[in-house]
């Protein structure tokens, strides 16, 4: 009786194959497949949780197209932040140097010196505006007013680097 059941299960093994392959051939098949099956599960999820991400994505989408999207996401995420780190680069710095005697705003696109010369003598503006020169930072636009003794002197430019401001906050401060 056991003879018959190990006859019927070798049986059962070679009939479910197709002619010429073994036991082992088959079962090596259905892990293959298994393995096959479990790929294209995660390929799956990774497709969905990406659609999931991108804004604006139609609801029925090829992948070919959701990754055409991905890519221009990615692309225009890469833009904003280049655009948010130049900001940052030139982003509000507020400077006083000796009793508030110089402020420098730099704000997007233009910079901004406010420059209090506390001992004015002729031709400060002109000093003033010849460190700018120096430093090739274009002048936009310069005013000064007078008080008595004092004068202050507002410069606007384009943006400058915070490392170049502190040079020409430094030079300013040193003519002055």
């Amino acid at each position: 009786m056991a003879e018959d059941k190990r006859s019927l299960a070798l049986a059962l093994a070679t009939t479910n194959s197709s002619p010429g392959t073994t036991t082992v051939e088959v079962a090596r098949e259905s892990a293959s497949t298994r393995t096959e099956r479990a790929r294209r599960r995660t390929m799956s999820a990774l497709y969905d949780e990406l659609g999931a991400l991108l804004p604006y994505l139609p609801h029925r989408v090829t992948r070919a197209d959701m990754l055409d999207e991905a890519i221009a996401y990615v692309r225009a995420l890469q833009d904003t932040a280049a655009e948010l780190e130049a900001r940052r680069a030139v982003r509000p710095r507020r400077g006083c140097a000796r009793d508030g005697a110089a402020e420098i705003v730099a704000f997007g696109e233009t910079s901004s010196f406010a420059v209090r010369l506390r001992a004015a003598r002729p031709g400060a503006l002109t000093r003033v505006l010849e460190v700018f020169h120096r430093h090739g930072v274009p002048v936009l636009a310069a005013t000064m007013a007078r008080n008595g003794g004092e004068a202050a002197v507002t410069v606007t430019t384009a943006a400058v680097a915070p490392v170049v401001a502190g040079k020409i906050e430094a030079e300013i401060l040193s003519n002055a």
